[in-house]
């Protein structure tokens, strides 16, 4: 079990979260389809329970000390609770990435921004970057990415509907898997 890429995106979503909307002291909800959770674990695919068993049984045990970490099942899906010290942790020991506090900030400030845009806040931080038409029947217009990470290594589809845009960020397993 890959417990270090786990932890990581476990991070990532509270940072996210906290850039967002502000830190706050308490416990945090996060929540994974089972078959995401096996892809960044690099573990084989199993059903939910299997899964749940699996989380505790393993006690995801890491560096980051985020406290004890419970999971549970609902709908297909694995709850990962982090306790109020894990978020804490997160607030104060890892700085708000760069690029990320440029998006979210642009995002919140201009609700209805246009694709050109979001281009160039990537291109500020490299002009090597990936903007993509989504494939028809997906619930996105396009994909921006960072090729090598370096930057930022997640897959950013953007969506504009009805004079608002938004985004939503995957790993790059979960894009290829919504593609």
């Amino acid at each position: 079990m890959n417990v270090d890429k786990l932890t990581e995106n476990i991070v990532d979503q509270i940072k996210e979260a906290q850039i967002k909307l502000g830190y706050a002291k308490e416990t945090v909800r996060l929540y994974y389809p089972a078959e995401s959770l096996c892809t960044l674990m690099g573990v084989e695919p199993m059903d939910t329970k299997r899964l749940l068993d699996y989380l505790k049984e393993t006690a995801v045990l890491s560096e980051i000390p985020l406290g004890e970490l419970q999971f549970t099942a609902h709908k297909g899906r694995i709850e990962v609770r982090i306790p109020p010290e894990g978020a804490e942790y997160v607030h104060q020991k890892v700085p708000d990435p760069e690029f990320l506090t440029e998006l979210i900030g642009f995002f919140g400030s201009h609700p209805h921004c246009h694709l050109a845009d979001i281009h160039k806040i990537f291109a500020e931080f490299s002009e090597d970057y990936v903007c993509e038409k989504m494939p028809k029947g997906t619930d996105f217009d396009y994909v921006l990415y960072f090729p090598d990470g370096s930057v930022d290594a997640y897959y950013y589809c953007v969506k504009e509907e009805m004079g608002h845009t938004i985004y939503h960020r995957f790993t790059k397993e979960d894009y290829q898997a919504l593609v």
